[in-house]
């Protein structure tokens, strides 16, 4: 299953998806404009984690 969560297509549609309505910024403060080169930076990185199950997302303080 997480196969199709990091397939490429699947991720660019995501990013698409958050570009097209704006998003906001997350618990990491990073914006939309940043994300793009985050993604360019640490997009192996991120897939392999997540396929690995070390991928830790951040947790939301409230």
């Amino acid at each position: 299953m997480i196969e199709k969560v990091v397939n490429r297509k699947n991720m660019l549609k995501a990013y698409r998806q958050v570009v097209s309505n704006g998003g906001s910024a997350g618990v990491d403060g990073m914006s939309v404009k940043e994300l793009s080169s985050h993604l360019k930076e640490n997009r192996d990185m991120i897939v392999t984690a997540m396929i690995n199950g070390k991928y830790l997302p951040q947790f939301i303080l409230g």
